[in-house]
């Protein structure tokens, strides 16, 4: 297949994409382009069809459609026909993510089972266990199926899995560990409270025997009406027993073993999971300032994500989460940008424009995403409107770039703007009086008026 047929990233242009099942709009945040773009996708679509369909152009489209597959929306798929039989190989797991074939498949059986769990069973419990076993596993769970433990990393498919997943094992810790809510679900499902009930019932208790009168120790017994014996002589009277001596004092208390009685409270006070969930927060907040002091603004952006997670009304977090992201997406802009220039170097133009593309969908104040981009697409005939727009932002971006205003001249001629693209030669001219091409261009254009 010729290259001008693949787009990097995609695949080829009469292969099929879809959009990720159960998929979370709301944390995506999609621009208007992007859920515009979403909606002509459908449930499965040719990607030829996408572009011919879409009123934004090829070029944007195409950059669209990339940055929905790096946000993890849209994934390539695979469409069977139904007289064909169905192919023996399970789809979800040959599918091209960034995780381990023993972790897709734990996923998948676990996503697939859903529906038929109860909250004990979702948890991994037996009918019953209390709200500190429901809260130890809700938490050991969401080690595992967290979807922000593989940020930035490709999960396709597999992290609209991994949050079904991770709602359907909040809604367990939030009803079972919430007495109130735990009843009113008992009583819902009469089969696991019977369960629960069985399971904590104590084992019946054994009364012991009544005891013997051997078991009494040996009295003197004086019947009724007969007379009792006469009591002993003072001088055969026992002594008085010596008053005991007094209690010992206690040992004194060793230091090193009430440090350790010590210690070990506050261990168990720490596992507390209201604790536990503090002592989280302030650890993940901290880690965070802290990717943010040195420039990690992935692992920040992660960090201050799982915090807003787990406490939404902390408004700090909020603000710190918003930077995080917006100077995140400009280091990945930074990174595809860099890209670009390396498959340029190569003779890649296609991917290379490809990269640009994304790198200003991440980063729309890029002016070198701008201007390479719509450097590319003029020379390999995209949609001139698209690569004016392009060609305008960097413009707006950088004025005072010769090499600028020189390519938005030249989109302007080109989509038939003459009067608009003597204006900028003239510009570019300003700037560089000696610039060749600027002066070719108005020299050309100087009889048109």
């Amino acid at each position: 297949m010729s290259a001008s047929n693949t787009i990097v990233g995609l695949g080829a242009r009469t292969d099929h994409i879809a959009t990720v099942p159960n998929l979370d709009l709301a944390r995506l945040q999609l621009s208007p382009e992007e859920t515009g773009v979403l909606s002509l996708v459908g449930r499965v679509e040719r990607i030829d069809q996408v572009l011919s369909r879409s009123t934004l152009g090829e070029a944007r489209t195409i950059a669209v459609l990339l940055a929905l597959r790096a946000k993890g929306a849209i994934v390539p798929a695979r469409v069977v026909q139904r007289n064909q039989p169905a192919p023996a190989v399970d789809a979800a797991m040959a599918e091209e993510v960034d995780l381990e074939p023993e972790r897709k498949k734990e996923i998948i059986d676990l996503e697939r089972a859903l529906d038929g769990l109860d909250y004990f069973a979702v948890l991994g419990l037996r009918p019953g266990a209390p709200a500190t076993e429901v809260k130890q596993a809700y938490y050991n769970a969401s080690r595992r199926f967290h979807p922000d433990r593989y940020f930035g990393k490709n999960l396709g498919s597999f992290r609209a899995r991994m949050e079904r997943i991770f709602r359907k094992l909040t809604d367990a810790h939030n009803v079972l560990s919430q007495q109130d809510k735990r009843d009113a679900y008992l009583k819902a499902n009469p089969a696991l409270a019977q369960a629960s009930a069985a399971a904590s019932t104590p084992p019946p208790v054994v009364s012991s025997p009544a005891p013997s009168a051997a078991s009494y120790p040996a009295t003197e017994l004086t019947p009724i009406g007969l007379t009792p014996p006469p009591a002993p002589s003072p001088l055969r009277m026992a002594r008085p027993a010596p008053p005991s001596p007094p209690a010992p004092a206690p040992p004194p208390v060793n230091d090193a073993e009430s440090e350790a009685r010590r210690a070990e409270r506050q261990a168990r006070l720490a596992r507390h999971p209201y604790m536990a969930k503090n002592v989280r927060l302030t650890e993940l907040v901290a880690r965070g300032k802290a990717a943010v002091a040195r420039g990690d603004w992935e692992r920040a952006y992660q960090d201050f994500y799982q915090v807003q997670t787990m406490d939404p009304k902390n408004r700090e977090v909020a603000t710190l989460l918003v930077e995080a992201r917006r100077r995140h997406d400009e280091q990945r802009a930074s990174v595809e940008v860099t890209r670009g220039r390396e498959l340029e170097q190569h003779g890649d133009d296609v991917g290379a424009l490809a990269a640009y593309r994304l790198a200003f969908s991440l980063d729309n104040q890029s002016a070198e995403a701008a201007f390479r981009s719509a450097k590319l697409g003029l020379q390999q005939g995209q949609d001139v409107g698209e690569v004016r727009v392009l060609a305008q932002r960097a413009v707006d971006l950088l004025p005072g770039r010769v090499e600028h205003q020189v390519l938005l001249g030249r989109v302007l001629m080109d989509s038939g703007a003459k009067k608009q693209a003597k204006r900028v030669f003239e510009d570019a001219t300003k700037l560089d009086p000696d610039n060749a091409e600027a002066k070719a261009a108005l020299k050309k254009l100087r009889w048109t008026f």
